[in-house]
C-alpha cells in the first residue's frame, strides 16, 4: 500500500490562476459562465452556472476559474457557512464570478472532490475565520491560510475511493 504524504495546498494546487490564460483560448465575445455568489452553495459539490455573459463583458471585474476548479468563498459569512463547490459544466470552459472566490485548481496529484471534501471540513472554517482580515462585515480568509493549509495527499485510487463515500 502506498503511503499517504501531507503538503501544503500552495505545492499540489494553483490558486487564483491568472486571467491572462483564457484571453489565450477565447475571443472577447465568446460566451462564458457566470456564477455569482449566490450561486455556490454551501458545501454543495457541483456548482453549475445557470448564465452566460461575453468574455468581454466580465474579464476586468470578476474572478477567472474553469471547469473542475475548486471555488472557495473567502468572504465572512460566507466563509464560515461553507460556501464551496466544484464548478462544472461551464460553457466553453471557463467561468466567472465573485472577485470573493479562492479558485483551487488541482495538481495532477489531486482530486477536485477530495479537495472539496477536505475544505468541508468545519475545522479548516473555524481556523480559517480566526484568522480573517478587515473591516467588520468585510472580513475575508486571507490566501496564505489557505495556500498554507496541509492536506494529506494519499494515492489518486484512493483519493477516488473517499470521494465517492464520501
Amino acid at each position: 500500500m502506498e503511503r499517504w504524504t501531507t503538503r501544503p495546498l500552495a505545492e499540489v494546487c494553483d490558486l487564483n490562476p491568472p486571467k491572462r490564460e483564457v484571453r489565450q483560448k477565447l475571443s472577447v465575445d465568446a460566451q462564458v459562465s457566470f456564477v455569482p455568489m449566490e450561486q455556490l452553495g454551501i458545501c454543495q459539490k457541483s456548482i453549475q452556472s445557470n448564465g452566460t455573459r461575453s468574455l468581454g463583458e466580465v474579464y476586468g471585474g470578476y474572478t477567472y476559474f474553469a471547469e473542475r476548479d475548486v471555488l472557495l468563498a473567502k468572504i465572512t459569512p460566507c466563509f464560515e457557512n461553507g460556501k464551496l463547490g466544484i464548478a462544472t459544466g461551464l460553457e466553453n470552459g471557463v467561468g466567472f464570478g465573485s472577485s470573493e472566490f479562492h479558485v483551487l485548481r488541482c495538481g495532477p496529484s489531486l482530486l477536485p472532490e477530495f479537495l472539496f471534501y477536505f475544505l468541508s471540513q468545519q475545522s479548516i472554517r473555524d481556523n480559517g475565520a480566526r484568522l480573517m482580515t478587515g473591516a467588520v462585515g468585510h472580513k475575508r480568509v486571507p490566501l496564505e491560510y489557505v495556500q498554507g493549509l496541509n492536506i494529506p495527499v494519499p494515492p489518486l485510487p484512493e483519493q477516488k475511493r473517499i470521494a465517492t463515500a464520501a
